[in-house]
């Protein structure tokens, strides 16, 4: 494929190349598999019988935190744009009041000037959450917590305390909490230290996430990839799609149709490196398939008609995959 311009924007096919890989790579493109659906429909369950809190754990790199996005405007599209759905994402801190508002209000789009007290940031999070949940008929703030597990005993404290002030002006907030294996820990050592103020609130309902699992689950996730078309600088679509751009003499072969071979690739990386975990982490696919393109699509240095297994070997070889095992799964194992 010559290096011409595409569209009327003059935007040559290498630059629809990088935006449209990095936009399968963003949360903007998200996969609806199998573990989110079905994490989507506990989500409304807990929703709608009250739950006040709930702890959503699984390994690294299997699409927990695109999960929350596709989740979060899931909701929004059902109860409304009006709906409260905040998306905090915890990094290392020091456990502190004022660190504890400072970051929800960030998380919320606020700005937090450092001179402000936390008393003062405390008071500017009930009024902000209490006219969000005012506009909308359910009264209810749903907050998604990435990185849960580095909450401290001194943060539920303050969560408890927000959920209290906001019930007593008749708002309900929920509290999912997303993590890796730490989270599970935490939640049990919360347990053995009695502390059921908070494994009761926030923990009392649990779910394990997963990433691919079968291969009916991956040939859903090359299905998506069928159906995606390339975009533009601005991220819009085109009328070309994905197969089409990357591999125009596919002779009628979809993605679809590597699904035995992909699968296989999978599972021949999985035995050469020893991995115990069975499912496939989808950040290890999406970067599969994105190599994949970048490397034998029309536009790189050894295109190919349409990929076969040596190329999807070579793809989930470069993705890191052979390093994802769960380490848990191997002490138990052993």
């Amino acid at each position: 494929m010559e290096n011409t311009t595409l569209n009327q924007q003059g935007e040559s096919v290498d630059e629809i190349s990088s935006i449209t890989l990095r936009y399968i790579s963003s949360v903007r493109f998200v996969i609806p598999t199998k573990s989110i659906l079905e994490l989507e429909r506990k989500i409304y369950t807990w929703l709608k019988i009250g739950t006040t809190g709930a702890c959503i754990w699984g390994r690294a790199r299997i699409g927990k935190s695109y999960s929350v996005q596709y989740i979060a405007k899931s909701i929004q599209q059902k109860f409304g744009e009006n709906f409260p759905v905040i998306i905090w994402n915890i990094t290392d801190h020091p456990a502190t009041e004022r660190n504890f508002y400072a970051s929800l209000l960030m998380a919320m789009g606020l700005a937090c000037p450092k001179r402000d007290t936390a008393l003062f940031l405390k008071e500017r999070v009930l009024n902000e959450l209490i006219i969000r949940a005012s506009d909308t008929p359910y009264r209810e703030v749903v907050i998604f917590i990435d990185e849960a597990w580095k909450l401290g005993e001194l943060d539920f404290s303050w969560l408890m305390d927000l959920y209290n002030n906001l019930k007593c002006k008749d708002i309900h907030i929920v509290s999912f909490l997303f993590g890796t294996r730490e989270l599970k820990n935490l939640k049990n050592e919360l347990k053995i230290r009695g502390k059921d103020q908070i494994v009761g609130r926030f923990m009392v309902c649990e779910e394990q996430f997963f990433g691919i699992c079968t291969k009916q689950e991956l040939s859903f996730c090359l299905t998506a990839f069928d159906k995606l078309h390339v975009r533009t600088l601005n991220f819009s679509e085109t009328d070309k799609m994905v197969r089409e751009f990357y591999f125009p003499h596919a002779d009628g072969r979809t993605f679809y149709d590597l699904t035995d071979e992909y699968w296989e690739a999978f599972q021949k990386t999985r035995a050469a490196h020893n991995i115990l975990a069975n499912d496939i982490p989808m950040k290890y696919f999406i970067d599969s398939f994105i190599i994949c393109l970048d490397m034998y699509g029309a536009l790189s240095f050894d295109p190919v008609c349409f990929p076969g297994i040596g190329e999807l070997m070579e793809s989930i070889k470069l993705s890191g995959y052979g390093e994802s095992d769960d380490e848990y799964e191997r002490r138990k194992r052993k």
